[in-house]
């Protein structure tokens, strides 16, 4: 049986989920299936082929490069997979979205220099500009769901929509919530058993997709959502990351789950702000155009601030002078 041919494009991005597709494609059966044809993080080619049975992208679309490159490979490819939270859901790149481009800029090279590349007004995900296929979320992804995606497209598994979250994977006991009241800071005095919600400290795995294994909250660290939203929060068109999760709040505590969980989201406003529900999720379409989203008003906050730009830029000068 030929082998399918598979081209690998990264757009602005750290490097991790290339590592994380190395490892993907080191395995057997996947090595005896794929003929890598592009792929200038490891191979030799430098021109993406017109045509590719499989593209994996990661990496975000942050400038005119990056939104070509995505239209040349999804024109290319007969099945297009994006990897990452930042190719699905705009992951911690989308961050960039919080400040003006030219505050951004100014902040790295002084001011607006010539002859550089073109940034684009704002972050977008790939899986928002075109179709895709699959998207194997969570920074950094997880080799083996890399390859249950790549298995799939060959036809030998299929991959079942799960709509259960990380709370179902964390072993710490939920307890009813005696007072609404949060605590900023990490828990490091924390019960190791007892979940975060429960005593107090912000985790989002009650709003996040099922399938890292909690690696986190068995740690002892609060979940932060590198995984992307859950299919409750993705899906439905009248709830958003913030909503959700005062609604579960608000059940634990015994609130009514409408009047108490607007409460509950004034008071997580209140001590958090917006911004820190977005760590991975700030540039997606998915949660940006939800009516009841608070994403492009964590965005506002700052994009709309010119002393907080100003700050922004003075911060970053003081980092590059060390």
């Amino acid at each position: 049986m030929a082998k399918l041919t598979l081209a690998a494009v990264t757009l602005t991005a750290c490097g991790g989920c290339d590592v994380q597709i190395m490892r993907a494609l080191l395995h057997p059966d996947i090595m005896e299936s794929f003929e890598i044809v592009y792929w200038p993080f490891a191979v030799e080619e430098t021109r993406l082929p017109e045509k590719v049975d499989v593209a994996l992208v990661n990496g975000v679309v942050r400038t005119e490069e990056d939104l070509e490159k995505l239209r040349e490979v999804r024109k290319a490819a007969r099945r297009l997979i994006v990897v990452g939270s930042c190719a699905g859901f705009s992951g911690i790149a989308g961050q960039a979205d919080y400040w003006p481009t030219d505050a951004s800029l100014r902040a790295v090279y002084g001011k607006p220099p010539e002859n550089t590349v073109k940034v684009l007004r704002r972050v977008f995900s790939p899986a928002d500009l075109v179709p895709v296929d699959y998207i194997v979320s969570r920074c950094p992804p997880l080799v083996p769901s890399i390859v249950s995606a790549l298995r799939a497209v060959l036809g030998k598994t299929s991959i079942e929509t799960v709509e259960s979250t990380v709370c179902s994977q964390c072993p710490r006991r939920i307890k009813e919530i005696k007072e609404i009241h949060f605590k900023k800071g990490m828990p490091r005095d924390a019960d190791p058993e007892t979940c975060f919600l429960s005593q107090g400290y912000l985790c989002m795995g009650s709003v996040t997709l099922v399938g890292c294994g909690a690696p986190c909250t068995r740690f002892g660290l609060p979940c932060f959502g590198c995984s992307g939203p859950s299919h409750e929060v993705a899906l439905r068109r009248d709830s958003d990351i913030v909503i959700a999760l005062a609604r579960k709040i608000a059940v634990l505590a015994g609130l009514d789950p409408v009047e108490g969980a607007e409460t509950v989201k004034k008071k997580l406003l209140e001590t958090y702000g917006p911004r820190r529900f977005y760590v991975f999720t700030m540039g997606s379409e998915v949660i940006r155009t939800k009516p009841n989203a608070y994403a492009v008003e964590a965005a506002a906050e700052t994009r709309l601030n010119p002393e907080l730009c100003e700050k922004m830029i003075e911060t970053r000068k003081k980092y590059l002078r060390r």
